[in-house]
C-alpha cells in the first residue's frame, strides 16, 4: 500500500463529521427523499460519479435505497464516541456488480456494505500506520478514525472470509453474504469481538469506541452498476 492510496481511501471511507448524538438515526424515521441528518455523504476527491442513496418505500417499508452506476460514495453517520457494542441491521441485495474481485484494486466494488469505523489512540498503532494517519488528517483536515471493519455482501468470496482491503490494511472486511439476491437478510455483530481478530495489535489494550458508521455501495472501479437496500441500523445495548 502507498501513502497516496492510503490517504485517498481514508479520506472517502473514514472521514466523518463532528460528532453526533448518541445512536443511529433510524432510515425509517424519514421522508421518502434525502437520507435524514446526520447521515452524511462523503466520496473520493475529484470522483466524477456518486453512489445516490435515497429514502424510499419499499413493500410497505422505509428503507434505503443505494444505486451505483460506475460511481463511488459512502453515506457516514458520526457518534459520539460509542462503546463497540452489538450492530444489528437488514439488507437486501437486487443487482450485483459484475467483474467484481475484492483481492484487486481493480474489482474492488461491492453492491453493498456496512462499516464501523473506530476511534483508536495514534499511540496504539504501529509507526508507519500511525504517519499515514496524521498525514491524511493533515490534508483533508478532518479526524480520521484510524481503523475500520466493513461487512461486505460479495458474489465470489465465501461467507466468513476475512480479507484486507485492496488499498490499505486499515480497513479490514468480512464477507457475510454470497449470492442470494432479491431477499432480505438480517445482520447481527458483536462489534469488540470483530475488531479483536481484526486489529489484535491495537486491541491488546482494549477495544477503542466507535466513531461512526457508514453504509456504502460502489462499482466505480469496473464501470459497472449495484443496486442494494438497507434497513434500520441499531446499535444494541444501550
Amino acid at each position: 500500500m502507498t501513502v497516496a492510496a492510503g490517504l485517498a481511501l481514508a479520506a472517502a471511507l473514514l472521514a466523518a463529521s463532528a460528532p453526533a448524538p448518541a445512536g443511529l438515526t433510524a432510515f425509517s424515521s424519514a421522508n421518502t427523499g434525502e437520507p435524514p441528518p446526520p447521515w452524511q455523504l462523503f466520496t473520493l476527491p475529484k470522483q466524477p460519479r456518486h453512489t445516490r442513496y435515497e429514502i424510499v418505500a419499499l413493500d410497505g417499508v422505509t428503507v434505503l435505497r443505494a444505486t451505483a452506476e460506475a460511481s463511488y460514495a459512502n453515506l457516514i453517520h458520526a457518534l459520539s464516541n460509542e462503546p463497540a457494542r452489538r450492530l444489528r441491521w437488514r439488507w437486501r441485495v437486487e443487482q450485483p456488480v459484475e467483474g467484481s474481485d475484492l483481492t484487486r484494486k481493480s474489482g474492488d466494488d461491492v453492491p453493498a456494505r456496512i462499516c464501523a469505523l473506530f476511534d483508536v489512540p495514534l499511540e496504539r498503532l504501529r509507526f508507519g500506520d500511525s504517519l499515514i494517519i496524521v498525514l491524511a488528517r493533515a490534508l483533508f483536515n478532518v479526524q480520521l478514525p484510524p481503523a475500520a471493519i466493513c461487512y461486505v455482501w460479495d458474489q465470489q468470496l465465501p461467507a466468513g472470509t476475512w480479507l484486507a482491503n485492496a488499498y490499505t490494511d486499515r480497513v479490514q472486511m468480512l464477507v457475510l453474504r454470497r449470492g442470494n439476491y432479491g431477499r432480505w437478510f438480517d445482520e447481527s455483530r458483536d462489534l469488540a469481538s470483530d475488531f479483536a481478530h481484526a486489529f489484535a495489535y491495537e486491541a491488546s489494550e482494549g477495544v477503542p469506541p466507535l466513531a461512526a458508521v457508514g453504509v456504502s455501495s460502489d462499482a466505480d472501479n469496473t464501470g459497472g452498476r449495484a443496486l442494494a437496500y438497507f434497513g434500520d441500523i441499531v446499535l444494541e445495548g444501550r
